[in-house]
């Protein structure tokens, strides 16, 4: 299993990226109950606040990633109590394509 931990700028907090060989490394290290089936998925780690994690089972597609850099953003979001905002969503915008380019770089 592969991992990176990133700070994030701006919003604070930090997340992890994973590349495992099977979600079952991810559930004895994290505690969870991941069934597979997923290229990609997302999760607060250890439930806190601003503390994420990212698992591929693979190296993912460019959709793969821009899915999980939106779910990364939309907790985050959630979690700093930001709500979103379709006629302003340059805050938005920027996380999703800073996630994506630190998932990007994992995977070079």
């Amino acid at each position: 299993m592969k991992i990176k931990t990133i700070k994030i700028p701006i919003y604070f907090g930090e997340f992890s990226i994973v590349l495992c060989d099977d979600y079952e490394e991810v559930n004895i290290k994290y505690g969870q109950n991941i069934n597979g089936g997923y290229q990609g998925l997302v999760f607060r780690r250890n439930g806190n606040y601003n503390r994420y994690v990212v698992a591929f089972n693979a190296p993912p597609s460019g959709s793969i990633i821009a899915h999980e850099a939106v779910h990364l953003t939309s907790y985050l979001f959630h979690d700093i109590g930001h709500k979103l905002d379709a006629l302003n969503d340059e805050p938005q915008a920027y996380l999703v394509g800073w996630f994506y380019a630190q998932i990007e770089e994992f995977f070079k």
